[in-house]
């Protein structure tokens, strides 16, 4: 399989850069491929686009970049598009490295990136959580999941999008953990967890998306309080009517 893909290019007027790209072998059984079919500049951004091909249907990929000039140690942190865990086969992926901000104004050189595929396992697996479609604040529910090892100390982070809204620290890999959405969590959708090992940050799963709802629906609490209203304008009313005594009867003689 052909995955290199030699590219100069100069970003003027303060650093200039080499790319080469390399796609490390993801095959099993040559079960997948990975084709990379151009890179463009834009912006002082270099522009990654290609495809990921498996012949085994519902599985997906860890997808990272590396560069030489820190000898591929880490994964690029400048960089979106299509790439870290769960990326799914297909055409037209793309990824977009922001190279300036990365390397510094300062950089003049060259720089080698390796883009690196391998098929992507959980380290645990949910039970049963794609039936929840949402969850009321302040109401608790339990998670349950299989896999993993005793020694795994578990991180439950609540997103929306990609905002943090609340964590659960430190849970015991036991294969289930109840946990309440916390009140102040505005009702909407696309919340989901993000679920990691604290002391190894390459092992994450993520559930799918779900909803956050109120509690109390809003029409329920009017009509409670319509309720309550009525009832206290009924009470002061029975307590503003007086009482009638009608008049004693008047003896008739025989």
């Amino acid at each position: 399989m052909n995955g290199l893909i030699n590219a100069p290019f100069r970003l003027r007027p303060v650093w200039a850069i080499y790319l080469s790209f390399t796609l490390l072998n993801l095959s099993v059984a040559n079960a997948q491929q990975c084709f990379i079919k151009r890179v463009e500049l834009a912006d002082q951004k270099v522009i990654v686009h290609y495809d990921l091909i498996d012949s085994i249907p519902g599985r997906s990929f860890t997808m990272n970049v590396y560069g030489s000039h820190d000898n591929y140690l880490n994964p690029l942190t400048k960089i979106t598009g299509d790439l870290g865990m769960e990326v799914k086969p297909g055409l037209n992926k793309k990824i977009t490295w922001d190279a300036k901000t990365e390397l510094g104004d300062d950089f003049d050189g060259s720089v080698a990136l390796e883009i690196r595929g391998r098929l992507f396992i959980p380290f645990i697996r949910l039970s049963g959580f794609e039936d929840y479609k949402s969850f009321k604040r302040g109401k608790p529910y339990t998670i349950t999941w299989s896999g993993g090892t005793s020694q795994n100390i578990l991180n439950f982070d609540l997103y929306r999008k990609e905002k943090r809204i609340n964590t659960f620290a430190n849970v015991a890999n036991v294969g289930n953990y109840k946990f309440t959405v916390p009140k102040d969590a505005k009702p909407g959708k696309d919340y989901r967890f993000r679920i990691s090992d604290s002391k190894n940050k390459n092992e994450v799963v993520y559930t799918g998306t779900f909803k956050v709802k109120r509690k109390t629906p809003n029409f329920l609490k009017v009509l409670l309080l319509a309720g309550i209203g009525y009832g206290i304008y009924a009470g002061s009313e029975l307590l503003n009517t007086e009482d009638t005594i009608p008049d004693p009867i008047t003896p008739t003689g025989n």
